[in-house]
């Protein structure tokens, strides 16, 4: 394998990237380091560190190439990292780096964070980059995350399959040292989300149960599972005892798509015949009308076991 070969592969792994070091520990002198800048096809990205000419940039390619720039104890970490995995948080303003804190990174439109409190359960890789794990990720993006944004963003990341509350409470864990007012928001979060929640199918459904409990009604089942027709279904909310169900219906979902369209008859079919009261919400449902239809309904099922 010649040495190009070797250093396409390298690149191949890396987003299009290659540094100096691994340039040179592959075998390319210094001058043919040179000749390719010139020849244009390398392209100087960051210090030290060369993308290929023609690959497409990316998020990913960014934050690595700040990575390979400062070496080897660097990972993407806060807002970047939150990009990187998918999160709902705010974009950041510049690429976000954590190291420890004799580290500094000193790279333009890079903000260096230090840390001394860095646990191996918090470090991983996200693809190829080095990268804070989506519970580190999280508590460090607390700032960004004001009110309602800090629950629902621990929510859809569990929605992902990406965090898991004891993981999280975890990671909580490590970096408490006696408080701070972020801390103590994620906590709130945290006791409101024992172990093995469920997360809800969609923002929109979290937003109900809020709607719902701020009525003054009980805490509804998530999620809750029953047999009807033959076939298993998951009710979006449901009170079991009274065997009133509570659906979230989003217009694209359930408007627009035919499968989807004919299978929610069918499915509301077997559990009228099955006995349960169901009552459907939309976005233009108001929280009045929501809580006023479903104290009715659970009244009149109270009513009828009396």
């Amino acid at each position: 394998m010649t040495v190009d070969e070797q250093l396409a592969r390298i690149a191949r792994q890396q987003h299009g990237l290659l540094s100096r070091r691994q340039a040179l520990d592959s075998g390319l002198s210094p001058s043919g380091i040179r000749t390719r800048l010139a020849r244009g096809d390398w392209l100087l990205l960051r210090r030290s560190v060369y993308a290929i000419a023609g690959v497409q940039p990316s998020v990913h390619q960014a934050a690595l190439a700040v990575c390979l720039a400062a070496g080897d104890v660097c990972w993407a970490s806060h807002r970047t990292a939150a990009q990187l995995w998918g999160l709902e948080v705010p974009a950041p303003t510049a690429i976000e780096v954590l190291t420890l804190p004799a580290q500094r990174v000193r790279l333009e439109g890079v903000t260096n964070h230090r840390s001394s409190a860095l646990h191996l359960a918090d470090l991983t890789w996200c693809g190829l980059v080095p990268t804070t794990s989506v519970a580190r990720t999280l508590v460090d993006c607390i700032p960004h995350l004001p009110g309602r944004r800090l629950a629902m963003a621990v929510d859809d990341a569990r929605r992902q399959g990406r965090l898991g509350i004891a993981e999280l409470a975890a990671c909580a864990g490590r970096l408490d040292h006696g408080g701070g007012r972020h801390l103590v928001r994620l906590r709130s979060v945290l006791a409101d989300r024992l172990p093995g929640s469920h997360p809800g199918g969609s923002r929109r459904e979290l937003d109900l149960l809020g709607v719902l409990v701020r009525g003054g009604l009980p805490v509804p089942a998530q999620q809750h599972e029953v047999v009807v027709g033959g076939r298993r279904r998951l009710l979006d909310y449901a009170y079991p005892c009274e065997m009133v169900g509570i659906e979230w219906d989003g217009f694209a979902e359930h408007g627009l798509i035919r499968s989807t369209f004919d299978d929610d008859r069918r499915r509301g079919n077997d559990l009228a015949v099955a006995g349960w009261i169901m009552l459907h919400f939309t976005s233009n449902s108001s929280p009045a009308h929501i809580v006023e239809r479903t104290a009715e309904a659970l009244a009149l099922r109270q009513r009828r076991s009396a």
